[in-house]
């Protein structure tokens, strides 16, 4: 086999890219003996896909968008006569390559109706043989700088009531409140907040149940032919376990806080800037059910990619006291003060400052997904599966601001399908 090493290197090992900078790396070539080929090549390529289908009566119709971000191709190695082939020496070669990307391109992205997607294929061009293929994916994130956004530190609050019917008469009324102790994060930030339930009722509450909710919304148009040619939207949801009790117990005329902490999990940036087929937006949800009846609350959160320079891990409000039967443990955490200060032409934070720990990369919660493509044949290697990877904090690294033994991780992601699918 003359072809013992044919793959593609990033100089970044993780093959991760910021907007605006350049993907760059070596194609790896091992001959074993010389090969005739015309040219090796280098296509970079970038594009964001969406695709559903609805179902009309016994008819089924395709909706779809797609953009182009990238269509490049280099010739690394060509033949001395131009449409004659030639030999390609053995041995062991390194053809270094560089891409300037434009600062507009969205981040890497992949979701159940669709994706953003790059990657770069190199091709060996064989005479009178099959073509030899490897593809490699890289991430590009297109980042969201949390200090940018007038809203991120700012705490939430918010409350809701219901009341309980009992039998022939009204049972009472149940409050709840739900505090966060801001509105943007970063992967691998805790999110803290309190629920605080009053139940003023004959019933006990039982459910509790805290989500992080990512909706991803697809924009595409009809492919039938009486279409109107107008784009329709498709919102698509996964949401992630927060907090959860199923039999909470929280009796009769008593009022329960429950104070804790999670990590928000390597998702990909809000409102997925640069691409306007695919939109994402964060929110977290409560609901609380007493008898049958839910209160729900459900407040917009925004995650970015670079955190806030100010310190955030305090509480929303101050303390209140647990009850005795508190259903959870509480944690205990020192409140302070939010100091909110706009910048009016805010600079990208340093990730040497001391109020946030330096990023590294993780691969995005919700696992790999097959990337072959109608252009791929038995002769491509390279990744066949794969997942974007997002810049991800670790808080634990931090010193006098370590991980509190009641923060944890987000429970894995559940995915919402809607009535047609």
């Amino acid at each position: 086999m003359k072809l013992t090493t044919f793959e593609i290197k990033f100089d970044n090992p993780q093959g991760v890219f910021d907007a605006g900078s350049c993907v760059s790396g070596q194609v790896v070539l091992c001959l074993a003996k010389p090969m005739k080929m015309r040219s090796l090549k280098l296509h970079f390529f970038g594009e964001g896909k969406s695709h559903w289908v609805q179902k009309r009566g016994k008819k089924k119709v395709n909706y779809r968008g797609q953009e182009t971000y990238i269509h490049s191709f280099m010739t690394l190695f060509t033949s001395e006569n131009q449409g004659s082939s030639s030999e390609h020496p053995a041995g062991n070669h390194a053809y270094p390559f560089s891409l300037q990307l434009l600062d507009i391109l969205p981040s890497s992205f992949e979701g159940s109706r669709g994706h953003v997607r790059y990657y770069c294929k190199a091709t060996i061009d064989r005479p009178w043989k099959f073509d030899s293929h490897v593809k490699r994916a890289f991430s590009l994130i297109h980042h969201l700088d949390l200090n940018k956004v007038p809203t991120a530190p700012i705490p939430i609050d918010a409350r809701t009531s219901e009341d309980v019917e009992g039998c022939c008469t009204s049972a009472g009324t149940f409050y709840v409140e739900l505090s966060l102790n801001k509105t943007g994060y970063v992967p691998g930030e805790p999110i803290v907040y309190d629920i605080r339930i009053d139940n003023q009722t004959d019933y006990r509450i039982t459910d509790i149940l805290l989500e992080l909710v990512q909706t991803a919304t697809y924009k595409g148009i009809s492919d039938s032919f009486m279409s109107s040619g107008n784009p329709k939207l498709h919102p698509k949801t996964i949401s992630f376990d927060l907090f959860r009790v199923m039999d909470s117990n929280i009796k009769q005329r008593t009022t329960e806080t429950i104070r804790r902490a999670n990590v928000i999990p390597s998702v990909p940036p809000s409102f997925l800037e640069g691409c306007d087929i695919i939109d994402i937006q964060y929110n977290v949800k409560l609901k609380v059910n007493c008898n049958g009846t839910k209160a729900k609350i459900t407040k917009s959160i925004i995650v970015g990619t670079m955190p806030l320079r100010e310190p955030t891990f305090q509480t929303p409000l101050a303390p209140s006291a647990p009850a005795t039967d508190s259903p959870t443990a509480p944690i205990t955490l020192q409140p302070q003060s939010i100091n909110v200060q706009f910048n009016p032409e805010p600079v990208p934070p340093s990730y040497e400052e001391a109020s946030a720990p330096p990023p590294s990369y993780s691969e995005c919660v919700y696992g790999r997904t097959a990337i072959r493509d109608a252009n791929d044949d038995d002769h491509t290697t390279g990744d066949v599966t794969w997942a974007p990877t997002y810049p991800y904090y670790d808080w634990s690294t931090m010193p006098n601001r370590g991980r509190h033994p009641e923060v944890s991780a987000a429970g894995p992601p559940q995915y919402g399908y809607d009535d047609d699918d």
